[in-house]
């Protein structure tokens, strides 16, 4: 999970591990862009606005990486209007908007790892 709140971060993090999955945390998207090139992720729960580098930045470049391509989920606050297109042209798979309910969460990654499986 690329995101930089301390309390999101902890949310996510707790809702996950729960719910029985691994979770690894960056603080922006140099550290998820980083943490990829390091361990090939299956799945990125991807803040869109964080500092050094945004979501949206680090996803095109995750993009641009040989090897296993992560799904990568939006996370954002941003409700403007194209938000959700501006993410899905800039790589990533789904969107899922703060705040949110954590059987959202939950859904979204199961959602992505089933398909995954298939």
């Amino acid at each position: 999970m690329a995101e930089d709140n301390q309390i999101n971060q902890r949310v996510g993090k707790l809702i996950l591990q729960r719910a029985g999955f691994p979770i690894d945390l960056a603080a922006d998207g140099s550290e998820a862009l980083e943490a990829h090139r390091a361990q090939q992720y299956d799945l990125i729960l991807m803040d869109c606005q964080m500092p050094t580098m945004d979501g949206l930045e680090a996803c095109r470049q995750i993009r641009k990486l040989e090897g296993k391509q992560p799904v990568i989920v939006a996370v954002t606050a941003n409700a403007m209007a194209g938000e959700r297109e501006r993410c899905l042209e800039a790589g990533m798979d789904d969107y899922l908007s703060k705040p949110f309910q954590a059987e959202q969460l939950i859904a979204v990654v199961k959602k992505w790892i089933s398909a995954a499986d298939s």
